[in-house]
């Protein structure tokens, strides 16, 4: 596991760097404050269940990090398809990870990025195991939209904040009724 968890975060950095080329800052905009940054692994384990149709293993959500990776043992994961409003199932292939753009992102983006609204569900006959890798800079450290992407065409549209501010949201409000962290960021 302590391999995985080192060779995961190389790849997120890898990642984030492409992110942030293709917003035109720069490879290394984030670098450092990923590099220092956190990591947060999460194992889950949904056991078979006989009626999956009325139970949900995690209720939507979007993850406030930069970056999450997923593994998965087998298909459950589904993602909200914005155009559509309707849930599609994440195809399982087998040893794949999945990369899911947190809410750093979409602040960091102004919103060119955004953030996957997703979901767990069971199955009738399967034990499913996911490991969560959510990486984002420091427990204190603001995130706010990259001053390079705002201007008169495209003021800003988030508010900044840090990892520590979503804890405090957490801790007083429930997830589970749809309430949304981004939601209080946006201007």
């Amino acid at each position: 596991m302590g391999k995985y968890c080192k060779e995961v975060k190389k790849l997120s950095l890898e990642i984030t760097e492409a992110i942030t080329e293709s917003l035109g800052i720069g490879p290394t905009y984030m670098s450092n404050k990923m590099e220092d940054g956190m990591q947060v692994i999460t194992v889950n384990c949904y056991p078979p269940c006989p009626n999956p149709e009325i139970a949900l293993g995690l209720p939507p959500h979007s993850d406030y990090s930069c970056l999450t990776i997923v593994l998965q043992s087998c298909q459950g994961l589904e993602i909200m398809h914005a155009e559509e409003g309707a849930w599609k199932h994440v195809p399982q292939l087998h040893g794949a990870l999945q990369v899911h753009v947190g809410d750093h992102f979409e602040v960091l983006s102004n919103g060119l990025y955004k953030s996957v609204v997703h979901r767990a569900t069971l199955n009738s006959e399967r034990t499913r195991i996911s490991i969560a890798s959510l990486h984002s800079s420091g427990l204190d450290e603001k995130m706010g939209t990259a001053k390079e992407l705002v201007d008169e065409e495209h003021p800003g549209r988030y508010k900044e904040s840090s990892f520590k501010d979503f804890l405090n949201f957490l801790s007083t409000n429930d997830l589970a009724e749809g309430k949304s962290f981004i939601n209080t960021l946006k201007i």
